[in-house]
């Protein structure tokens, strides 16, 4: 008989939530063994993500989690689901979890466009791993028509001969033929083996039939394959295409498929940097709202210099804002850079003295006087049109202007509406011009 899975849920910087109760209640330990089970989660979400603290913390007022957001097993039969502080808990509309797996796969893989949507069907269910197991599904049937076919060597016997058999097996043959050895051009290669790998790993995660019957049919189509290898070649040209698909599946592998195991830290779960995210998102929408050679992100500029007495050696001293939007005649060089933290953690809209800084910086550096702040707006209203800006606060030191601005983030992932968010964030960001 099948556990009844306990999914509990914290909101990124949300309030603290008492969740040992319903942990020790569920799992039938004590409540220091319940706080024991979400910190050793923080833990391995900390190993995952390659944070140097615990992003789950519990007292006596109950459970936080900062800087990330997914979904990690506590025990076999308890998950715990960590919403973007920007998408936030809707029990009425669990869309959210829709958005919080779009943006992640697109930060993450940097291949789903509006024409590559993996949002549920209406009614189904919407749980972290079904949507995984929908995408690999659906970017599967997508590329099929083209396999990832590639030339392999093997050994066969068989009384045809189709390859190069030795010469002593043409005199006395074996029971089932000529032993031979051929060239094979088929399915049958490491990076279909991680795909139905993949598969396999999420079939038992899922509960919704129709996901699990087109899971079966993957794995059917493809197999036999042979065990995956550690070491994996990367996929030839000609197939980049199947590259998206091949990168989840590893991704699966390496964790995603949300399994748990009693004592590892292995298999975290499905889990984000949210802050990467958010970046990311900006970056792609400015690029596709502006033209990807109108857009510089990352890109160093000089502000000082600095030296080192000790060795004498002098040294740069640089700045990388996000985003560099170029000037096009109409519109002058700008700078966009996303902010994410120490926002409405603090319950205030407000540009903070440490972001003015930053941006007075990034004016120096560049030669910029016009410098965007951009934040996820909070799931406190009704949503907005996605991608809407709203400026909350502006500031103005001799003649450089720093413009805070939320950005509507939520039903990401409904059709069109990455395109939709870029239209309207280039739209909003070209309003702010003076």
């Amino acid at each position: 008989m099948a556990h009844t899975r306990i999914r509990l849920s914290l909101v990124e910087y949300g309030s603290p939530v008492d969740l040992s109760h319903e942990i020790a209640a569920s799992v039938g330990v004590d409540r220091a063994k319940a706080n024991s089970l979400l910190t050793d989660a923080g833990a391995r979400a900390a190993s995952s993500l390659g944070l140097n603290y615990n992003p789950i913390s519990v007292d006596g007022k109950g459970a936080r989690a900062i800087d990330f957001a997914g979904l990690i097993r506590l025990a076999p039969s308890v998950e715990l689901e960590v919403a973007p502080k920007f998408l936030g808990l809707d029990e009425a509309d669990s869309a959210w979890r829709e958005d919080f797996f779009f943006l992640s796969t697109l930060s993450r893989h940097g291949r789903l466009l509006a024409t590559e949507r993996l949002s549920a069907a209406s009614g189904a269910p919407r749980d972290l791993s079904t949507l995984v197991a929908r995408s690999i599904t659906s970017m599967y049937d997508s590329r099929k028509r083209r396999p990832l076919r590639s030339y392999r060597r093997v050994k066969e016997a068989d009384f045809f001969i189709d390859g190069d058999p030795d010469p002593l097996d043409l005199i006395f043959p074996s029971p089932d033929g000529f032993e031979q050895e051929l060239t094979r051009f088929d399915r049958r290669n490491g990076w279909n083996a991680d795909i139905v790998a993949a598969a396999r790993e999420l079939l038992p995660e899922v509960s919704d039939p129709s996901v699990v019957s087109a899971l079966v049919r993957l794995i059917e189509d493809l197999s036999p394959q042979n065990t995956p290898s550690n070491r994996r070649k990367p996929i030839p040209a000609r197939h980049r295409a199947w590259k998206p698909l091949h990168e989840l599946s590893v991704d699966v592998l390496g964790g995603l498929g949300i399994s748990y195991k009693q004592g590892s830290a292995h298999a975290p779960g499905y889990l984000v940097s949210t802050w990467r995210v958010w970046e990311d998102l900006l970056t792609l929408a400015t690029r596709m709202g502006f033209g990807r050679s109108a857009v510089m992100p990352q890109k160093g500029f000089q502000l000082g210099t600095k030296t080192n007495f000790s060795t004498g050696k002098v040294g740069k001293l640089s700045v990388y804002p996000d985003c560099v939007l170029l000037a096009d005649g109409s519109r002058p060089t700008m700078l966009l850079d996303a902010k994410y933290k120490g926002h409405v953690e603090k319950s205030q809209l407000r540009i903070s003295e440490a972001d003015i800084y930053e941006s007075l910086a990034f004016s120096r550096a560049t030669g910029c006087n016009l410098v965007v702040l951009a934040y996820p707006a909070q799931p406190n209203e009704p949503p907005r049109p996605v991608g809407t800006c709203v400026v909350f606060e502006r500031a103005l030191v001799d003649d450089v202007h720093i413009v805070g601005i939320e950005i509507e983030g939520r039903f990401i992932s409904r059709k069109g509406a990455l395109r939709e968010f870029s239209a309207n964030l280039s739209a909003g960001i070209s309003g702010l011009i003076l």
